[in-house]
């Protein structure tokens, strides 16, 4: 085969996220050790293939949320599609739907970095900087603390000042592992958004400023017994939770099991449990037992976090060697 019947395909994969991290509403994430992978193989007609979860749901056509980001971008570089070259797009998803687990915000950073890896082999000069595909991605997901970590890896801070929007990292100690445990049954999030107040009394402001504190403190020094006794977060967990039957059966189980707190993992349904290692299966076989109990089957996955910032590579399609 020749070098000119070669075609050249570019791949992302991007990481499950979890926002809020308890109390840090809308400003903190986290990216976890599970995938979705995007690839997109260039020279071929316009498709879009998904396999894995929700493959029999999601949109196959120009309307997909990855189509329809790289759509951003390339207007944002005052491009068109139609001015590169074309492509089927590949989807294999691995973190579940609507579950709180970032789902949607992957599908975002991927069509954004793929689209500028495109930009970047073909129309250098507009190829965008990291920072703007931050400012893309926040605007298409409606706020950061999802989309900063899928795109930029591990702990993630985000907030806004007069530079306008910024993030810095929070470090994550390395003897910290996650119990994600997900229910089968979705939880919109634009259901999820709706139950939150438009207002909070000052006492519990005060105190979710002091629990968002006490657990940056702990991570930092790090000193992750400044987490026992679990993290109470009062601007989304206490109207979300009512949404997720068997959450409280749930989260005293882990506990129980030797989980130093409990959190909300996003919108829910998903339950994320902060967990040594040594007792991290514990905790993932009684999350798993106590959603049972509560007539909802379930499935536990013990996760580390995921460090480095999202990019794209480049291959060739027929004998897979990096271009």
């Amino acid at each position: 085969m020749s070098p000119g019947d070669m075609r050249r395909s570019v791949a992302v994969r991007v990481p499950a996220t979890t926002a809020n991290l308890g109390p840090g509403f809308d400003c903190l994430g986290m990216a976890l050790q599970l995938y979705n992978t995007f690839t997109l193989r260039l020279g071929e007609p316009f498709a879009v293939r998904v396999s894995g979860e929700a493959a029999e749901v999601l949109p196959k056509t120009e309307d997909n949320a990855v189509i329809r980001a790289m759509d951003r971008l390339f207007a944002e570089a005052g491009l068109h599609r139609g001015a590169l070259p074309p492509f089927a797009l590949e989807v294999d998803n691995q973190i579940p739907v609507s579950s709180g687990l970032g789902s949607s915000a992957s599908a975002i950073v991927a069509g954004l970095v793929l689209a500028n890896a495109l930009l970047e082999e073909y129309a250098p000069d507009r190829k965008l900087s990291r920072d703007r595909l931050l400012r893309l991605a926040t605007e298409l997901e409606g706020h950061p603390d999802n989309v900063a970590p899928a795109l930029l890896g591990g702990g993630v801070l985000a907030f806004h000042d007069r530079a306008g929007l910024r993030t810095a990292e929070v470090p994550i100690p390395p003897n910290l592992r996650f119990v994600a445990a997900t229910p089968e049954f979705a939880l919109p999030t634009e259901l999820a958004r709706r139950v939150l107040p438009k207002a909070y009394p000052r006492d519990e402001a005060v105190e979710n400023v002091a629990q968002c504190a006490r657990l940056l403190l702990a991570l930092l020094k790090p000193d992750l017994d400044l987490l026992r006794g679990g993290m109470l977060d009062y601007f989304h967990e206490p109207y979300r939770k009512p949404l997720v039957p068997g959450a409280d059966e749930v989260e005293r189980a882990a506990m129980a099991a030797g989980a130093y707190a409990v959190t909300l993992s996003g919108a829910g349904p998903t339950l994320l449990a902060w967990c040594k290692p040594d007792v991290a299966l514990r905790v993932a076989d009684e999350m798993t037992l106590a959603w049972r109990n509560a007539g909802t089957p379930c499935r536990a996955l013990v996760l580390r976090p995921v460090h480095g910032e999202t990019r794209a590579h480049w291959k060739l399609e027929s004998t897979g060697d990096e271009v």
